[in-house]
């Protein structure tokens, strides 16, 4: 499957919703492909420590294989950058965040941690923000999944509506569904191969001893 990770998302747009993002993954080996997924869907939550949590989701069809992909960002930034107050530099680390790749034959689950910065207050209807600069690497996959990122930087822009509700149900959604996958998967037999090797006899010794 090496094509898994090479997908480009069609922009799409959920009835009566407008918010959306674009993240670029961009592996350190430049000679891999940038991937660019577009999520159709974000929500957020506030907690009473002050951190937010985002999900992103995205669904479509392979091009190639014709098959549902899933794509799922749960982000938590746990401080809000504050001139004067807190480091604005994008070295600075203020979010964690896992990136899944979902498919009906594999799975894989990247996670890192970077800079986010965000453009409404607490608590708003919408609220925009901004991978500033992030890291990416595969954490764990299933035996089908070909990493086409290795190490990358992980950065760009997406809106949030705010529900406390499904952010907390997509998100245990998401940790859920990929164990569930990843063990479905795991349990299936074996793919045999097309055609089988030949078995070689034994040869008999030349001489009898």
């Amino acid at each position: 499957m090496k094509y898994l990770l090479a997908i480009l998302l069609m922009a799409a747009s959920l009835a009566g919703c407008s918010t959306a993002g674009t993240l670029r993954v961009e592996p350190v080996n430049k000679a891999l492909p940038v991937v660019t997924p577009k999520f159709e869907r974000g929500v957020y939550r506030v907690d009473r420590d002050r951190n937010l949590y985002f999900v992103l989701k995205s669904s479509s069809v392979d091009k190639v294989t014709k098959k549902p992909v899933e794509q799922i960002v749960v982000m938590r930034v746990f401080w809000e950058p504050l001139g004067g107050t807190t480091s604005l530099n994008p070295a600075s680390l203020n979010a964690t965040y896992r990136y899944i790749v979902m498919t009906p034959d594999a799975v894989g689950m990247y996670e890192g941690a970077g800079f986010v910065r965000m453009h409404q207050y607490y608590g708003a209807q919408t609220m925009k923000a901004w991978v500033v600069q992030g890291d990416l690497r595969l954490t764990e996959s299933t035996a089908g999944f070909n990493d086409t990122l290795g190490r990358s930087g992980f950065a760009g822009s997406f809106s949030a509506t705010l529900s406390d509700m499904e952010t907390m149900d997509q998100a245990r959604a998401a940790q859920r569904d990929f164990f569930s996958r990843s063990l479905e998967i795991s349990a299936r037999p074996a793919t045999q191969p097309a055609t089988a090797p030949a078995t070689e006899p034994a040869t008999a010794p030349a001489t009898a001893p």
